[in-house]
């Protein structure tokens, strides 16, 4: 891997994941700071010392000083947060962003092995500034305690806060943890305890000290004495989400001196049996990756996931595509079976031959389809994963034009195909930035229109039928129609006739247009002519669309139409000039059987009318330059399949209708570079490929090219 740290692939793998969920918390949580800062949320800020203090702890268990040394000092300045030292400020928030902009990079840094020119002496100064003064506690040393968990003597400091706390009426507990054998990492482990014990009470003494912690100095066992308010009950529940470690002894603590010569004291009446030192060594059991399934030691000495408690594993995402691609084999594969089948059927009619081979096709559908839909569900994760990194972007773009902005994410937990998740992300950003940039408006601006100061920019996810739709929408100055057809003409995309024509809804879907824009200025967030066609076309190319709905003064949505999966689709099956070509079905709005007739001619177009409304046709023989044989006849009637993209309607002229089928897509890019109006191909039961149409590419050219008309005509 190159990565130049003394530790494995796996144990960096580990690390990146656990860091890269620390990250996210950590950003999250400073978010939260900054909206809440006159009244911080003291869980959040517990929650993103926490995120810091086990990162520090990983960090500099791999070797990562650097990284470690930033995450401290992070840690101290979120200490005195939490201990009510230090207020949420603005300078605050922003150095802990730019620290946290510095542990990506260095995570970044990690998981490639190439160094990053990362700085961190300005950020060490700037927390230095923030933290003022600070102080740290001097490590312990050791005796044996009356209950067989042996310490070091207690110093006189320690001493007194132990009898402080008996004064003050806290309970004064000791434990012993023991470190599953097969831990990834034990340093981190034992850091996630010192962090449980420190969220709850405050650390008297541990072996090891969190300086050997530190130092990746740690055996199988940990030993803690801390004082705190809460029961052993619920230092138990905290202990047990500490994942790949067992509790083996938990009970009050005390001094040797007044303790029975043979074992615990009555106050450790209150340790359960479970809580009793092991018996024979059966050897720990690592958690799930659910990272909180950890009972206290039992018996056997095995560590348990609570009952009913979630059982889940990590699993490489190429594993998972790899099963994808077998799946969709097998689909084509059955489906060859069932063309096979249908030969058998009319050759050997009511045979009990072909009876058999009915029944096993049958039930080899509904096992592939039960395959089919549960490796779908695998590969499905929560749009949560791709929405969380937003907030930040638009609190970034927000500060840097003076906007104050509500940013509100809803139906996160929405799940779409991973391959889904990684296209969408960029389009996503790109109409996030125009919401924040060109949508909503100036504070003063707002204000004297009537409106709230802080605009709103709302980010949501939903099912609709078998799709899912992402909403971006604002409460800005909304799209202007006329702004939009004067730009149109000035750019020479429309004559001033064909833009007085246009309705406003036409009008709008202009800003489509490649290199359009009516941005007053260009800055370095949106406005330098890579435009909205741009997103137009990357969400397109998974087979999704976008469409615009906007309200002058009031606001603009954009809603994102995708299918679920991009592997498997359901496809209309249709045939020209011998060759099977696929329509994806959720562009499909109707077929039809017309008369050559009825087909009449606007500005040099074919068209048909349907329930009074005008459908201009596109011969797909034309559009792919095949040319017919020689001597062939017009037939009297036409096949006609109506497919719609953002509401703008074509008739695609096809030979004949074969019927509807799930298709596997394959990519032809790599081999034959990218045409119109070709989104893909498939293999057919009988082997033969299939070319799957790319519908908008195909609705964007009638549209393109009725436009070079208008302007011809003017």
């Amino acid at each position: 891997m190159g990565s130049g740290f003394d530790i494995s692939a796996e144990d960096i793998r580990v690390f990146l994941d656990e860091a890269e969920e620390l990250l996210q918390t950590m950003e999250a949580g400073i978010l939260r700071l900054e909206s809440d800062a006159g009244d911080p949320d003291p869980e959040v800020i517990q929650d993103i010392f926490r995120a810091a203090h086990t990162l520090k702890g990983s960090s500099a268990t791999l070797g990562h000083q650097r990284m470690a040394e930033l995450t401290h000092a992070m840690e101290n300045v979120l200490d005195r947060l939490r201990k009510g030292k230090a207020s949420v400020t603005t300078p605050l928030v922003d150095t802990l962003f730019h620290c946290l902009d510095a542990l990506k990079l260095f995570k970044d840094e990690i998981a490639t092995g190439e160094p990053t020119q990362v700085n961190t002496d300005e950020l060490m100064r700037e927390l230095a500034a923030l933290e003022g003064a600070s102080a740290s506690a001097a490590p312990a040393q050791a005796a044996p305690s009356a209950d067989g968990v042996e310490f070091p003597p207690l110093t006189a400091q320690q001493q007194a806060k132990v009898d402080e706390a008996r004064t003050k009426g806290l309970n004064v507990y000791q434990v012993r943890l023991e470190i599953a054998p097969d831990a990834a990492m034990p340093a981190v482990r034992a850091f996630q305890a010192l962090l449980a014990v420190g969220d709850i009470g405050e650390i008297v003494l541990s072996v090891p000290t969190q300086e050997q912690v530190e130092n990746d100095q740690v055996g199988s066992d940990m030993k803690l004495l801390f004082v705190t308010r809460e029961s052993l009950q619920k230092v138990q529940d905290v202990l047990r989400e500490v994942p790949e470690m067992a509790v083996r002894t938990l009970a009050a603590y005390e001094p040797a001196s007044a303790a029975a010569p043979s074992g615990p004291t009555p106050a450790g009446e209150v340790a359960a049996a479970a809580m009793a030192p092991a018996a024979p060594k059966a050897g720990p059991v690592p958690a799930g990756d659910n990272g909180a399934g950890n009972g206290a030691g039992n018996g056997g000495g095995a560590l348990r996931t609570p009952r009913g408690g979630m059982r889940t594993v990590r699993v490489d995402v190429e594993v998972l595509d790899n099963l994808m691609n077998t799946v969709g084999e097998l689909v084509i594969e059955r489906t060859r079976l069932q063309q096979v089948l249908s030969r058998l059927e009319v050759e050997r009619e009511g045979d009990e031959l072909s009876q058999t081979m009915s029944s096993a096709l049958a039930q080899l559908g509904r096992l592939t389809g039960n395959l089919q839909e549960e490796i779908q569900r695998a590969r499905m994760i929560p749009v949560e994963n791709l929405f969380r990194k937003f907030p930040r972007m638009v609190r970034d773009i927000a500060q840097k034009f003076g906007k104050e902005i509500n940013f509100i994410m809803r139906g996160e937990e929405t799940e779409l195909d991973r391959s889904v998740i990684e296209e969408i992300g960029d389009p996503l950003m790109h109409l996030l930035r125009n919401a924040v940039d060109h949508g909503i408006e100036p504070p003063e601006v707002r204000v004297a229109a009537g409106k709230p100061a802080a605009g709103t920019v709302i980010l949501e996810a939903f099912h609709e039928e078998n799709h899912i739709i992402i909403s971006v929408r604002d409460d800005g100055r909304g799209v202007d129609p006329e702004k939009i057809r004067a730009s149109a003409v000035r750019k020479g995309i429309l004559s001033e006739e064909a833009a007085r024509r246009l309705s406003d809804p036409e009008a709008i879907n202009l800003i489509w247009s490649p290199g359009f824009s009516t941005a007053d200025k260009v800055s370095d967030v949106s406005g330098r002519g890579v435009g909205l066609d741009v997103v137009q076309k990357n969400i397109e190319r998974i087979n999704g669309s976008v469409e615009i709905r906007s309200t002058v003064g009031q606001g603009t949505e954009f809603r994102v139409k995708l299918p679920l999966t991009l592997a498997i689709i359901r496809a209309l099956q249709v045939e020209l000039l011998g060759t099977i070509y696929c329509i994806p079905l959720g562009s499909v709005v109707e077929t039809d059987r017309i008369p050559v007739s009825e087909i009449q001619t606007v500005r040099q177009r074919e068209v048909v009318v349907k329930r009074g409304e005008v459908i201009p046709l596109l011969r797909l023989a034309e559009a792919f330059e095949l040319q017919r044989p020689e001597g062939a006849e017009e037939p009297d009637e036409i096949f006609v399949v109506i497919v719609a993209v953002m509401g703008r309607q074509i008739g695609l002229v096809v030979d004949s209708l074969i019927g509807e089928g799930d298709v596997v897509i394959k990519p032809l890019g790599r081999f034959i570079g990218e045409i119109p109006g070709i989104s893909g191909a498939t293999i057919m039961g009988d082997g033969d490929v299939a070319i799957i149409l790319d519908v908008s590419s195909l609705v964007n050219s009638v549209q393109d090219e009725a436009g070079r008309l208008e302007m011809v005509a003017h």
